[in-house]
């Protein structure tokens, strides 16, 4: 179970969360929309436990995390492969994203596409009990995207999957629940 019970996040002056409460269904899977600036990726570095909050309650139950981050974050003095098998066993990840042509190539050798999908591999490679994902899908093409859609929903019912997108079309096809902050 993940629950948040009247979190409260500030920078400085500035109230970014205020009593957000929620609780996420297990092994389903949640939209985060609202507009540029509103808070979702502070929510989700709270949920994460990458920020603490202000006040309120985050409630785990130790559950494992993976993120996906806005900025793929890939390390680049390793290969799009290193960068997955850094937290996971390969497994056919890399087929599945339509990477294995450039495994061996480093993030700088990527395109901005291609980087997001190494990112997205590493989350999912890694196997948590809350998958995190913070705008997946900018950077792909149609046909992409569509691979893409399919991964996260091949994980649908396994784990908790959190997920920030703007995409009404995306949105009605992978959302159980829908959170607009």
């Amino acid at each position: 179970m993940l629950e948040l019970r009247k979190v409260c996040k500030s920078y400085g002056e500035n109230q970014v969360i205020k009593n957000f409460s929620h609780v996420f269904a297990e092994n389903k899977t949640t939209v985060i929309t609202g507009p540029s600036g509103c808070g979702k990726t502070t929510l989700l570095r709270l949920i994460a436990g990458l920020e603490k909050p202000d006040s309120g309650e985050i409630i785990t139950n130790n559950k494992t995390f993976s993120m996906m981050f806005q900025e793929n974050r890939l390390l680049p003095w390793l290969t799009a492969k290193q960068n997955i098998e850094l937290v996971a066993e390969m497994g056919d990840i890399l087929d599945k994203l339509a990477l294995t042509d450039v495994a061996d190539k480093y993030p700088t050798e990527l395109s901005g596409g291609m980087n997001q999908r190494v990112a997205l591999g590493r989350a999912l490679a890694y196997k948590s009990d809350i998958l995190i994902l913070d705008e997946p899908f900018k950077a792909l093409d149609e046909i992409l995207l569509e691979k893409m859609i399919n991964l996260i929903l091949d994980e649908h019912g396994k784990r908790t999957i959190i997920i920030i997108t703007h995409d009404n079309n995306i949105i009605n096809r992978i959302a159980d629940d829908k959170i607009h902050i």
